[in-house]
C-alpha cells in the first residue's frame, strides 16, 4: 500500500482543486465577454485606478514588460484601453481604459465580484475572516521566506 499523504501534501491539493474550480467558473464568465483573465485583470486595474504608468501595471499585475506590452498592444486593437505618452517622463506611458474599456469593466467588474462573493458564500463571515488571515499569513511568509 503506497504511503499516506502528509497533511501539508493533502492540504495543497484542496487548495489547487479550490482554486481550479473557482478559477473554471470566473473564466467561462469572462469568456462571456470574450476576455482572458490577464485582460481582465487589466480592466480591473485601471477601472480601480485610472490612468497607471504602463510599467506601475505591469508590477500590480506581476508580469514582465514584455508581456505587459503584447496584452496592452492587443487590448488597444480591440478598443479597451489607450496609451499615451507620460507628460513628464518621456520613457513612460500612461495607460487608461477608452470608453468602450470602461462601460465593460462597468458591467463585469462587478459581476465578476459577485461570482467570487457567490462561491465563497459558504463560509460563515467567521471563517471567511478567519481565511482571509491565514492567506495573508501565508502569502506574507512566502515573500519573506
Amino acid at each position: 500500500m503506497p504511503p499516506r499523504l502528509s497533511q501539508e501534501v493533502r492540504t495543497w491539493l484542496y487548495f489547487h482543486r479550490v482554486m481550479a474550480a473557482i478559477s473554471q467558473r470566473l473564466n467561462a464568465q469572462l469568456a462571456t465577454y470574450s476576455l482572458t483573465p490577464a485582460q481582465f485583470d487589466v480592466l480591473a486595474q485601471l477601472f480601480r485606478t485610472p490612468g497607471l504608468v504602463q510599467q506601475a501595471l505591469a508590477d500590480r499585475l506581476l508580469v514582465s514588460k514584455g508581456n505587459i506590452v503584447g496584452l496592452l498592444n492587443r487590448m488597444e486593437q480591440a478598443g479597451l484601453v489607450t496609451r499615451q505618452p507620460h507628460p513628464e517622463d518621456g520613457r513612460a506611458h500612461l495607460v487608461s481604459l477608452t470608453a468602450h474599456g470602461t462601460t465593460l469593466a462597468t458591467q463585469v467588474v462587478p459581476e465578476h465580484e459577485a461570482l467570487i462573493a457567490e462561491c465563497l458564500a459558504v463560509l460563515s463571515p467567521e471563517d471567511g475572516h478567519n481565511l482571509h488571515d491565514l492567506l495573508r499569513r501565508f502569502k506574507h511568509a512566502l515573500r519573506t521566506a
